[in-house]
């Protein structure tokens, strides 16, 4: 099966659109760290920049090199290349579908090996068609005729602005050069694709390879691979003396002075600080992913390092090959973990998961798209994001608990002491009649998932009232199944279960500031945070309720300052907080409750039921926020209570 050559360069554009930013550095970067180099530079030609003014990028490596048959098949092999191809492996298509769109005029790449010393240039371009092609030079050989060739000896160029040769620098004997020219001949590619969408710059490629790569690996000899990436900055703030004594720099022909920085890349790992807390990774599924975890105690900042070389926030990664994928900051990727939002500012966390092989297409593993962005799970699914969360929050580290319960002493109100006896009330009105669906593992289940490590009746589940027997053994006529094991639903998971309704646990309620992004929304859920109530009683889940948010504060001004001016204001405001936070709990734990209820029949007589993203979608942020305006039972429970603890409203006529 062949693709034909009008089709090309369209696959080309396709995996390039599906392939992020700085996808061209992770694979050239890839490239030279295959061949064995020891040393990669992300260099500017300095020729071009001194007699043209012109700053093209240009990946130097010190590797084996390609010789002149395998630099053909490199550049004009698309979905080859000369590497081992698989879905482990290589895709042959990563670095041209990666650099060739932006590149239209031409990507050069010189390559010297021993038995090629004096290098050997090829040169690929696109023509007016769309197509790629290799560019073609006339040579005249010693008998004065003329002949094409598409492989050359690096040479002289005025054209361009450059010898090719002296591109070369001292440290390379063999290795690779390649030159980005972009899409004309004066254009500027030292910052990368220009495509305003994808924001590059010279000091967001160091960003990216310290943030992409998770480690510098190490060769034989015990050294990192060396890794620079160099960026110009305009001279003008910067003294003559210093940039004497202590700079490079580049004078272009307009007389701009460009200083030249060599930044050292040296991956994500680096960035934590070395007196982080860290302990056993915690596995979290049988086929062997691990998360390993990291905290980053105060007053240390929580990232090693300045903003020039990496993002100022921990971050949670999947480990793939030694490089980070999936990088997410969010709350709520935190929260799937466990990991609330007191200590989410201090705690890296990397997933490992194992990598699918074509040697074992058996066993379950993760695999990367062709365009390198994002992985996917055996099967082209999704990763099991809530399914490792819940492992590892199910096997929570103490070290982390213990920092998660030190920050909340600082940050988390103080709860009433009836606040628990409350809450009691209105679940138990809502528990008989609402259950939780569970899925519990069964033999004979349908539905596929991973284990949870919960079981019903652990100690975060609220626990059931069991009569005592005299038969200490579990089951028969009026007994009762015991423990059973929960999972978490997942196609092609290990084990397999079935739905059987559970009473769960109660969640809690917390008045806190919102962070920025969410400071528009009155309350917001997070089922995985879990802890001890006012009484030491275990809750399972918390909903957070923005104290800065207009709606409560008119609210906290409403009934201290017209209803009850003369009562204490702390008092009514801690009433009002009450009243709405269990008003808040209610509507979390009615949604959990409607989980597996039959809501009717589609067309085909087939039952229609409530699962769990249904449910998800009733306890979101903006569902949450709806739910708790314009509550006139929840004004008319304060007016009540306040009534018997602070007296008659005031009249305010």
């Amino acid at each position: 099966m062949h693709v034909p050559t009008d089709a090309t360069a369209h696959l080309i554009r396709q995996a390039y659109d599906a392939g992020g930013p700085y996808q061209w550095a992770r694979e050239g970067w890839r490239n030279s760290e295959e061949s064995g180099a020891t040393r990669i530079v992300f260099d500017v030609e300095r020729q071009a920049a001194e007699r043209l003014g012109v700053l093209r990028r240009v990946i130097i490596d010190n590797g084996a090199g390609m010789e002149p048959d395998d630099m053909k098949d490199f550049l004009t092999t698309f979905g080859g290349g000369g590497k081992p191809i698989g879905v482990d492996s290589n895709f042959g298509q990563g670095f041209k579908s990666s650099v060739l769109p932006w590149n239209s005029y031409g990507v050069v790449v010189i390559s010297y090996t021993p038995s090629t010393p004096e290098g050997s240039m090829l040169w690929i371009e696109r023509d007016a068609e769309g197509n790629y092609r290799l560019r073609e030079w006339d040579i005249e050989d010693e008998l004065g005729d003329v002949m094409r060739y598409d492989l050359v000896a690096p040479g002289p160029d005025p054209e361009h602005g450059c010898d090719w040769s002296r591109i070369r620098p001292d440290w390379l004997v063999t290795g690779t050069i390649m030159v980005l020219l972009g899409s004309k001949p004066d254009a500027d590619t030292i910052d990368g694709d220009p495509d305003p969408s994808r924001s590059e710059s010279a000091k967001g490629l160091l960003r990216y390879l310290n943030s992409r790569l998770l480690e510098v690996p190490m060769r034989s000899n015990g050294e990192r691979v060396d890794t620079t990436v160099v960026a110009l900055e305009n001279a003008r703030e910067r003294t003559a003396d210093r940039r004497s004594t202590r700079d490079i720099s580049i004078t272009t022909p307009d007389h701009r002075t460009l200083v030249v920085h060599q930044r050292k890349v040296n991956g994500l790992k680096h960035f934590i600080p070395a007196n982080a807390v860290t302990g056993s990774a915690i596995k979290v599924d049988d086929h062997g992913t691990e998360v390993q975890w990291f905290y980053v105690p105060e007053p240390q900042q929580a990232v090693d390092g300045s903003a020039d070389y990496v993002g100022q926030k921990p971050v949670v990664v999947v480990n793939y090959q030694g490089e980070a994928y999936h990088a997410d900051t969010s709350f709520t990727r935190y929260r799937q973990f466990g990991v609330t939002d007191e200590i989410r500012g201090r705690t890296w966390l990397v997933v490992c998961p194992p990598v699918y092989s074509d040697q074992h297409p058996t066993k379950w593993g993760v695999l990367t798209q062709a365009s390198r962005n994002m992985l996917i799970a055996k099967g082209g699914s999704e990763l099991p994001w809530e399914a490792w969360g819940d492992s590892f929050y199910n096997n929570f580290p103490q070290d982390l608990a213990d920092a998660r319960d030190k920050a909340r002493e600082k940050t988390t109100v103080s709860s009433d002491p009836d606040m628990a006896k409350n809450l009691s009330r209105i679940l138990d009105r809502l528990n008989p009649r609402f259950k939780a669906s569970r899925l519990v593992a069964a033999a004979m289940g349908k539905i596929a998932g991973f284990p949870t490590g919960l079981k019903s009746g652990a100690p975060t589940v609220r626990p059931v009232k069991v009569v005592a027997k005299s038969s200490g053994s579990a089951g028969g006529a009026g007994g009762t199944a015991g423990a059973q094991e929960i999972i978490a639903a997942f196609p092609g998971g290990p084990v397999t279960g079935r739905e059987a309704p559970l009473r769960g646990g109660y969640p809690t309620f917390q008045w806190k500031e919102f962070a920025p992004e969410n400071q528009k929304y009155l309350a917001d859920y997070n089922q995985k945070d879990s802890g001890t109530d006012a009484e030491g009683n275990l809750y399972q889940g918390a909903v957070y309720l923005n104290i800065r948010h207009p709606v409560f504060v008119q609210e906290m001004a409403y009934w201290s300052d017209s209803v009850w001016p003369k009562a204490d204001p702390n008092e009514v405001r801690k009433l009002v907080r009450r009243v709405y936070g269990e008003e808040a709990v209610a509507h979390v734990v009615h949604a959990q409750r409607l989980n597996g209820s039959v809501v009717g029949k589609d067309g085909d007589g087939s039952v229609q039921r409530l699962g769990p993203e249904d449910v998800e979608e009733l306890v979101t942020r903006p569902a949450l926020s709806a739910a708790l305006l314009g509550l006139v039972n929840v004004e008319q429970r304060i007016l009540t209570q306040g009534g018997g603890q602070f007296g008659s409203r005031a009249n305010t006529a």
